[in-house]
Parts: C-alpha cells; structure tokens; sequence
C-alpha cells in the first residue's frame, strides 16, 4: 500500500497550478508508491487517477503465458507530470493495461470529480489532460484497429413521433442519440431551443452527459419526426475510440 504524504512536503514552485488545486479540492491524497507497487492493475475497473510529479512508471500488458510485456517507461517530475489512469473519467471502463512504480514515486491521488475542478480552473492542467486523451485514443485505435469487430457500435434504429420526450432532464444517460432526421426540442435551465442534426456536436443528442456518465440535464422532445440512431452505455468504449476529435472539443467547452 502507498503512504500517505503531508502536503507540505510537495514541491509546489515548479507547478503555479498546484497548491490553487489542493486548496480547491483538500481530498486529494498525496502519496509515495514504492518501487514495484502498482498504481492500476490490468482488468480492474477502479475510477482512481493519478497525477505522478515524481519517479518512473512502468506499463505493462498480461500475456497468455502469464508473464507480461512492458510497453512503455514513463518519466516523471514536478515539471513535466503525467496522469495516470484518466480513462476512469468516463465511466466503469476497465483498465487495459498495469502500471507499476519503478523506484520510488510521488502522486495525487483523483477521483473523476477531480478533473472537473481542473478543466473548470487549472488550463495548465487541462493541457496535460487533454494530450493524454488525445495520446490514449491514438493508442487504442492503433492497438484495436484489426480487432474492429469487437468495438462495432451496433447502433439501433429509434423512430421519434412529433410530441415524443427521447431523454428527460434527470434521467441517466445509459445511451447517446444521433440525430438523422428531423428536429428536436430542448428544455433545460438555459430556457428551450430547437435543434437539428447541423446544429449538433456530431449530430448527437445527450453527448456529453452520456460521456460524463451523467444525468441528462435537459429534456430532449422530438418537435417533428424524428429518425435516431442509439448506442447504449455498453459500447461506451467503442464510442471513445471512434469519436476521439468530438469528445475532446466537447469536453474541452
């Protein structure tokens, strides 16, 4: 198990952003991982994160044989930090890789809610993060790209009446819906509007309360007919590989 460090110990010149962070969100843990330690564990599916300002880190992948097959060695320090293990931002994804400690490490300990505080506040930050988005998609298109038909979206086909409510605002998004056909009328806190296929990020409907592992916080109501596609919460991955551009931008407003 780590050890828990005392906040004061951390090296906070080399990173502006930091104490503002811990002073924002206290229930981040700063930790010592020894070496060997592991900070996620391949097939696991635990939302911790892991912002490393100090040490070398390992990735490793299981092999049939049991032996494992390391795939990169990451180098950390207070300048130049790596987050580990921000895939659990979305959602019960399960880890698809092991990453140990390599001599002794210094991290913060995350939980998703974390992240929103810094994209909301920390740009420095929410640069990193959104290269290792940018690097971990790459990666796992690279990786999948001969396995596609295990990532096929599957997509149903959904008719919409005119009148006939697609999400409501509170309800969980167990799935993302793409509009082809028709427009839909939206009623939330920002008053209502009525939107077609152009008007929305990729044509999807619910997109980032479905990426947020969220409840929708507007309610969607076809205002004519309308023709959908729908991809339900278990293809959650797949979407992430497919649209790597949209999540970002959308995530990034």
């Amino acid at each position: 198990m780590p050890d828990l460090l005392d906040p004061a110990s951390l090296d906070l010149a080399a990173d502006p952003e930091l104490g503002p962070l811990l002073a924002a969100c206290p229930d981040i843990a700063p930790l010592r991982f020894r070496d060997g330690e592991s900070l996620v564990t391949e097939g696991e599916d635990s939302q911790d994160l892991y912002i490393v300002r100090k040490g070398s880190l390992v990735v490793e992948k299981a092999l049939p044989d049991g032996t494992a097959r390391p795939l990169a060695q990451i180098e950390c320090s207070a300048a130049s930090p790596a987050i580990i293990g921000e895939m659990a931002y979305f959602g019960a994804l399960r880890r698809t890789a092991t990453v140990r400690a390599v001599g002794a490490c210094q991290a913060l300990h995350l939980r998703p809610a974390h992240l929103d505080a810094i994209m909301a506040g920390f740009p420095g930050l929410t640069r990193i993060l959104c290269r290792q988005f940018t690097a971990r998609l790459k990666e796992a298109n690279e990786e999948l790209r001969d396995l596609r038909a295990r990532f096929h979206l599957a997509p149903e086909r959904r008719m919409a009446q005119a009148g006939e409510v697609i999400f409501a605002a509170g309800t969980p998004a167990d799935a993302v819906f793409q509009l082809a056909m028709g427009a839909v009328r939206f009623d939330g806190p920002d008053g209502s509007k009525v939107l077609r296929a152009e008007d929305l990020p990729g044509g999807f409907l619910g997109l980032e309360a479905f990426l947020r592992n969220r409840p929708h916080t507007s309610t969607a109501t076809a205002a004519e007919g309308c023709f959908l596609a729908v991809i339900g919460a278990d293809r959650r991955g797949a979407f992430l590989r497919s649209y790597p551009e949209l999540i970002l931008h959308v995530l990034g407003t």
